[in-house]
């Protein structure tokens, strides 16, 4: 593993001794909004762990920036900061640049954390490392692999946080707020705040007193098994360390033929609608009315099947006023169900969509009856077959995004 000097990190002179053949924790907390990271950031300050903000940084984007620190602006960085220990936050950061290892940030992003929690664990075996993404990363596309890297090593991959403010929830996540975290990111906040609400074991909501439909908004989305903490007061540290991250439950919870409808409190509107049904869905009649099913001001996540591609999951997930619709495997590879999942559902073909929004209940029962129109009928299913092999109607959908009229 490339060395990343991340010894400029090392702060085990700080942190009690560890009980004896205990390894590093590595904990990670991560955000939309990189203002809550600074929120989380101090509020870790003085607590028995390293506190590590990763960022990352794209040449063309930073020129001016990295002009006025006199670096070479052409370079594409992981960057590593670090000005909090067990002694408070230290005005003077530690910084360290490594230029990406790969094309893709959320794959240089995992290789340099990789190392760094290495080089913690040899400076302090039983010690932790608190790891700030850099904001709107994707928890499913980077923790998997990053526990993989991790085992044998001395390095436990501990909890995973996603923190959110119950003020903006509703605006984030319902309408179409586009993120740009990097160049070329077309992707919108709702679409990040849902992956993660479902794939993280604990879910940070600041702001619940002043928004009570946006905390409702967060229960609604979160699963049952996932910790949620209220705010900058409660032991996140403490919580994320008593924790050992299993991607392969987070991932269960997130894939579109498993997830559950969660729920929760309705005393301010918020409502989740349940959809489910062993028929297929039309593929014309779907095409026809995909605006009544996708409604607006929603979010939903799930999975159907069409006659047409009978062994495939086709995905449904609307955030933000966007639908998107795509192809996850065949039922055969559907994951080992999550808790409050059905394990007689794995694996057979079915229409399952979570749909959750506030208010509206006009467009709730819109969202219900264009459901039961898109299934294919009973006597219909007798001329399914015929589907097999021949053109859908649908093939221009799968893989991109059909944005609402």
């Amino acid at each position: 593993m490339t060395d990343y000097s991340a010894d400029l990190f090392d702060n085990s002179a700080d942190i009690p001794g560890p009980p004896a053949g205990s390894r590093h924790a590595l904990a990670v907390v991560g955000a939309v909004d990189p203002a809550l990271l600074d929120l989380v950031d101090l509020s870790l300050a003085g607590q028995d762990a390293v506190v590590i903000r990763a960022g990352l940084h794209f040449g063309a984007d930073d020129e001016a920036e990295s002009s006025e620190a006199g670096d070479a602006g052409d370079d594409d960085l992981v960057r590593l900061v670090s000005h909090s220990s067990a002694d408070g936050f230290d005005d003077d950061p530690v910084r360290l640049d490594v230029p990406m290892p790969f094309a893709c940030p959320t794959c240089s992003l995992r290789e340099v954390l990789v190392a760094v929690a290495e080089d913690r664990a040899a400076q302090d075996p039983g010690g932790t490392t608190v790891i700030l993404l850099p904001a709107a990363i994707e928890l499913a596309h980077l923790l998997p692999r990053l526990a993989e890297d991790l085992a044998g090593t001395g390095v436990r991959l501990a909890g995973a946080a996603h923190v959110l403010d119950a003020t903006t929830a509703v605006d984030e996540l319902l309408e179409h707020r586009l993120l740009a975290a990097f160049p070329g990111d077309c992707r919108c906040t709702g679409a990040v705040h849902l992956a993660n609400l479902g794939y993280a074991d604990v879910v940070l909501a600041l702001g619940r007193d002043e928004d009570p439909a946006g905390a409702d908004l967060i229960e609604h989305l979160r699963p049952h098994d996932a910790l949620l903490l209220p705010g900058l007061d409660a032991p996140l540290l403490e919580t994320l360390t008593a924790l050992t991250h299993d991607a392969s439950s987070s991932l269960s919870r997130i894939h579109p033929a498993t997830t559950s409808a969660w729920g929760g409190p309705d005393d301010h509107g918020v409502w989740t609608l349940d959809l489910s049904a062993t028929l297929p869905f039309h593929p014309g009649r779907l095409r026809a009315l995909v605006v009544e099913l996708a409604g607006q001001g929603l979010c939903a996540r799930g999975c159907f099947w069409l006659p047409s591609r009978p062994g495939r999951v086709c995905t449904w997930e609307v955030a933000g006023g966007a639908v998107s619709v795509g192809d996850a495997g065949t039922w055969g590879e559907v994951p080992s169900a999550a808790s409050g999942v059905g394990e007689d559902a794995a694996g057979e073909p079915r229409c399952h969509l979570v749909v959750t929004g506030i208010g509206d209940t006009d467009m709730r029962e819109q969202v219900r009856r264009a459901f039961a129109r898109i299934l294919l009928r009973p006597e219909e299913m007798s001329q399914a077959l015929a589907w097999i092999g021949a053109d859908d109607g649908l093939g221009d959908w799968f893989g991109q995004e059909v944005q609402e009229d």
